[in-house]
């Protein structure tokens, strides 16, 4: 005979506040986790540079899944959690017993993830923002001219022989601002590079797109919490069930082992 399944245990749940201080509190740690993300970006953006071009494009595909993958798991983590809370306080509600704005709050609500994300992604979204309308096709640069030549460059015909060496092609700041942009979005640059300067360009100029790629699967992520107490829940209420199980055969055990008393 098939066991019997045990039914989905769904159990009722407060929904919380999207805009919650929690959520922003989240948002706020959520910064650190993207600057996490951006270092093994760029640490691993460096040490699998390959000249094969399906190489680079298949290891920046997969450096950015499991970012998303991270994130993913974070983000169903969260809504759990938040998912559980929301059961407890529903439980309160029903006993009669105050539930204070700052609880309730706190309840899952389907929107929350995105709103964490949305609070996380601001300063990244700010600076790769302003990096995509100034960016422009990399030139290349005259190197820096040696100590010894700041003398004969004093003398008027060397110096505007070596005039073309003072121009600077771009400002210390483009340069700066490219270097953060590219470090956290690096698995997409890297892979743009081998495709030309166009190529490059307008991967520079879609950053702001980029980093957004990984912290969205946090959002992907929340909107799971409902199921994973679901699953969670029923597997609390097959456990009980299997414990009960053992019990009565433990009881049936004692019973059919238990001698009759011995009558004088």
């Amino acid at each position: 005979m098939a066991k019997k399944q045990v039914k989905p245990v769904v159990k009722p749940y407060l929904c919380g506040v999207w805009r919650s201080k929690d959520a922003a509190r989240k948002g706020m740690k959520m910064v650190l986790s993207i600057l996490f993300i951006s270092f093994i970006y760029l640490l691993l953006g460096v040490l699998l540079s390959f000249n094969s071009l399906l190489l680079r494009v298949l290891t920046s595909a997969i450096i950015v899944a499991v970012a998303a993958m991270y994130m993913y798991f974070q983000g169903a983590n969260s809504g759990e959690a938040d998912t559980a809370f929301g059961e407890i306080m529903y439980q309160h509600q029903q006993d009669g017993r105050t539930v204070v704005q700052a609880d309730l709050e706190r309840c899952y609500h389907p929107a929350k993830g995105f709103y964490i994300v949305l609070i996380a992604l601001i300063p990244y979204f700010l600076l790769t923002l302003v990096f995509a309308v100034l960016a422009q096709p990399i030139t290349y640069s005259l190197g820096v001219l040696p100590s010894w030549v700041e003398g004969p460059a004093l003398q008027t015909h060397v110096g505007e022989a070596l005039a073309y060496y003072s121009i600077q092609n771009s400002p210390m700041f483009m340069s700066i601002l490219r270097i953060i942009a590219r470090a956290i979005t690096m698995p997409f640059i890297n892979a743009a590079l081998l495709f030309g300067t166009n190529a490059t360009l307008w991967a520079e100029r879609l950053t702001p797109l980029w980093v957004m790629i990984a912290p969205l699967a946090y959002s992907l992520g929340y909107l799971q919490g409902p199921k994973l107490r679901v699953k969670i829940n029923t597997g609390i209420a097959i456990g009980l069930r299997k414990k009960k199980r053992k019990e009565r055969k433990a009881r049936k055990a004692r019973a059919a082992n238990k001698k009759p008393e011995q009558l004088i």
